[in-house]
């Protein structure tokens, strides 16, 4: 018997099914923050029940008089990509605005699209948090 004949136990030949997953609709919710802000807002997503979260640098486009007018100094930003479910989206929401809220240096715009299908069952688990042992 070849090393790539030997059965596990989790191959029993059937593909998985989401008829015993509960379906809950999941977001990509987008945030983006100045530069180092990153982490109190990954950590808002973590506390709310996100699964999976990823941080990518960015930088601003607007025109230095367009800066100036506003009275920004940095243009160098951090977004967050982070998926949820959408009935934990009132929470975070409430969380981030506390946040953006608490000093005027806080600053930040979010936004969700809403994903419409995932391949396979276990990456929809993954997102949407509900990953079980067996």
């Amino acid at each position: 018997m070849g090393i790539f004949s030997k059965k596990t136990k989790h191959d029993t030949g059937e593909l998985p099914s989401l008829d015993n997953v509960v379906q809950k609709k999941l977001l990509l919710f987008i945030t983006i923050v100045g530069k180092g802000q990153a982490q109190p807002v990954t950590r808002i997503f973590e506390r709310g029940g996100s699964s999976a979260q990823f941080i990518q640098r960015g930088e601003g486009t607007a025109t230095k008089e367009i800066y100036d007018i506003l009275g920004v100094e940095d243009n160098d930003k951090d977004i967050i990509f982070s998926f949820i479910s959408e009935d934990k989206i009132p929470d975070v929401k409430k969380e981030l605005e506390a946040f953006f809220a608490a000093n005027k240096r806080n600053r930040g715009i979010g936004f969700s699209i809403a994903l419409s299908s995932i391949i396979g069952v276990r990456v929809y688990q993954f997102l949407a948090n509900t990953v079980e042992d067996k």
